[in-house]
């Protein structure tokens, strides 16, 4: 008796096709970042020695998170100013890459060659020709601002915001924030060029309905162009602060590489997640704040 083979829908082969595509993303996905990732959060909780045995680990419990955050005298200073850094540098960015993405959206000529320039910092710091280029001081482009000789020496800046007669906590805020402004000016590419693709996927008919109605351009911008950056603002602000966080400059990714180098992977692993599990609380601010004010405010359109 001949078995009939009953016929595949063509919606399963789609389905055994993509998985199929998509199974050395999965076995990827797997092997070089979830098994890091909890072996990682293993190791924070034990001390790992290397003998003649090889490689022994001795789990010891909560004893590396003791050490960093009681028995160490720089981890949580190196937390508060990764916290301050965090409060300076993210609104910062955003401000500059708001100004130029709204400058270079517009209709003009050579607007391609100048969106190419302001991207040209981002394609510098991504290859070896930084090294080459506009060292400062000791470090790199990346990692300091100009050197007071070529930069800000020439602006006494504290003795500017010292005759405005703000308050000392403003003051101080914005003398870090112009301290650092050329690093920070540096690392604006690419949210420019997210907040670009977020200003040209608004309809145009918003803003017809805007002139419409007498809307100057102030009022446009906070009613009708601020309201649908929402989405694509928050992203930013996600991207920023992981950049931000990751950089070689922090004084945790710092430490916590030096205790690798020093064979002390459960202390350096600990150092790395109990930071980490700070900047997600960060986050998830970030998230609490969008949903109950800007989706409860503008709805769909945030």
């Amino acid at each position: 008796m001949i078995r009939k083979v009953k016929p595949k829908s063509l919606e399963r082969l789609k389905e055994r096709y993509a998985f199929m595509f998509i199974s050395p993303w999965i076995i990827g996905m797997i092997i070089f970042f979830l098994f890091p990732i909890f072996h990682s959060i293993y190791l924070s909780f034990a001390n790992l020695t290397i003998g003649t045995e090889g490689v022994l680990t001795e789990f010891v419990g909560s004893e590396n998170y003791y050490k960093i955050l009681v028995t160490d005298p720089e981890y949580l200073d190196n937390v508060l100013d990764a916290f301050k850094n965090i409060f300076i540098s993210v609104p910062f960015i955003l401000v500059v890459s708001m100004v130029l993405a709204l400058l270079l959206n517009g209709k003009y000529k050579g607007r391609i060659f100048f969106r190419g320039l302001y991207f040209l910092p981002v394609i510098i710091a991504s290859g070896s020709v930084l090294q080459l280029f506009l060292t400062a001081g000791s470090t790199n482009a990346t990692e300091a601002a100009v050197s007071d000789a070529a930069g800000f020496n020439l602006i006494d800046f504290d003795a500017v915001l010292g005759g405005l007669n703000l308050p000392s906590f403003l003051e101080d805020y914005i003398s870090l924030a112009l301290s650092e402004i050329f690093m920070l000016v540096w690392q604006s590419g690419i949210q420019t060029i997210l907040i670009i693709a977020g200003l040209q996927s608004i309809p145009d008919l918003h803003y017809e309905v805007a002139r419409v109605e007498g809307a100057n351009a102030w009022e446009t911008f906070w009613f009708v162009t601020f309201p649908q950056l929402i989405r694509t603002m928050v992203l930013v602000i996600i991207f920023t602060i992981i950049e931000v966080c990751a950089a070689n400059t922090n004084g945790i990714i710092s430490a916590a590489y030096r205790k690798f180098n020093d064979i002390e992977y459960g202390v350096g692993s600990a150092m790395l997640w109990f930071y980490y599990i700070f900047v997600a609380a960060v986050m998830l601010i970030i998230f609490f704040i969008y949903q109950r004010v800007f989706v409860k405010k503008w709805g769909e359109s945030a």
